[in-house]
């Protein structure tokens, strides 16, 4: 079967809400003025004269495009034809958005046709932008100096956020380009129609392929989030208060949470993703471990906190750490993790190490 992930598509309907806990967000990226009907998804700096998709749309006027972004980079691409309020995922279609000659019958397994990107760029727009394009670049070429479209034109606007609203005729005039960064950057990239019953365009969505299933979100950004969702409000707030204490340094908060027994040392803190332990280490507080170890053994490190080969004990992290941690840490932590090992047959050990 040809590649289509509906549920990354679908996405573009989630609220907000919906859309963090995917570790996505929704970023608007300017009206487009559609002229013709014909719109054309491409890299514009690269191939701004490719040919409009097969299949065209009625309206004529300015629509919403939006991108939805995963930490900066833009995951999808959504041009809206049809308000999204008012819009059933579940009565919607999706195929294909194709050029004239390409047929989903021509395609293997998980292939697609999608539009080469080689400036790290994609858009959207009216087919009648073409010639825009190409009368401000015959423009802008004639300047001493022109190095190229995107140094003597875009660079300014795309901007800190990778997008831009460009007009090649200034504003006012008939058409202009969405313009966003693509994703992780070069390759290739397919485009979808949500179509309605009677096969009407809804959308237009660019899938830059950064997820799957919907989902943003790492292997271990969705364990994290399971934990953090399984702890009750009063475990929470009293591991966040531990983590808190354990990075300023504060022994006698630590002793106090501890003996509360809502929150341990060996726990990961969600808001940190480390444990108390861990944190006390890192911003060498001496005292704040002195408690957190308290008078048993060094526990294992979590394995999701272990950094292979390199770090897979508390005391491996220590040393692994570029500063040199205060002195006494590290030699605390060769005592701890070796009765770890092997306790110590002499009862007094305990009161010579935390003495």
């Amino acid at each position: 079967m040809a590649y289509l992930d509906i549920d990354n598509l679908r996405t573009i309907f989630l609220d907000d809400e919906a859309l963090r806990v995917r570790r996505l967000q929704r970023q608007p990226c300017g009206m487009l003025q559609i002229t013709s009907g014909r719109i054309v998804a491409c890299d514009p700096l690269v191939q701004p004269e490719r040919e409009p998709f097969v299949r065209s749309v009625s309206g004529r006027g300015a629509f919403a495009a939006e991108v939805l972004q995963h930490e900066g980079r833009h995951a999808l691409a959504v041009l809206w034809l049809r308000e999204r309020g008012g819009l059933q995922p579940a009565d919607l279609r999706w195929e294909p958005a194709l050029l004239d000659g390409q047929s989903p019958d021509d395609l293997g397994d998980d292939e697609f046709y999608g539009y080469p990107v080689d400036a790290g760029v994609g858009c959207f727009m009216d087919a009648e932008c073409a010639a825009a394009i190409a009368e401000r670049e015959a423009r802008e070429s004639v300047n001493p100096g022109y190095v190229s479209y995107y140094d003597d034109v875009l660079d300014t606007e795309l901007g800190v956020k990778d997008m831009a609203d460009h007009y090649p005729l200034g504003e006012g005039s008939a058409n202009n380009v969405l313009i966003f960064s693509s994703g992780w950057g070069d390759g290739s990239y397919p485009s979808f129609w949500a179509l309605d019953a009677s096969g009407e365009p809804v959308a237009l969505v660019t899938d830059f392929m950064m997820m799957e299933g919907g989902d943003a979100r790492s292997e271990d950004e969705k364990r994290d989030d399971a934990y953090a969702a399984s702890l009750s409000p009063e475990r929470l707030a009293a591991l966040e208060a531990l983590g808190a204490a354990a990075v300023n340094g504060d022994a006698a908060a630590i002793q106090s949470l501890l003996d509360a027994g809502l929150a341990g040392p060996n726990d990961i803190i969600p808001s940190l993703g480390e444990t108390a332990l861990t944190s006390a280490i890192r911003m060498d507080r001496l005292d704040a471990l002195r408690v957190l170890l308290g008078a048993a053994p060094c526990p294992a490190m979590p394995e999701q906190l272990r950094i292979e080969g390199e770090a897979e004990t508390y005391l491996a992290y220590a040393q692994w750490l570029k500063k040199p941690r205060v002195p006494g840490l590290i030699e605390l932590l060769e005592k701890s993790e070796a009765v770890a090992v092997e306790p110590a047959a002499d009862k007094s050990f305990w009161k010579r190490l935390f003495s």
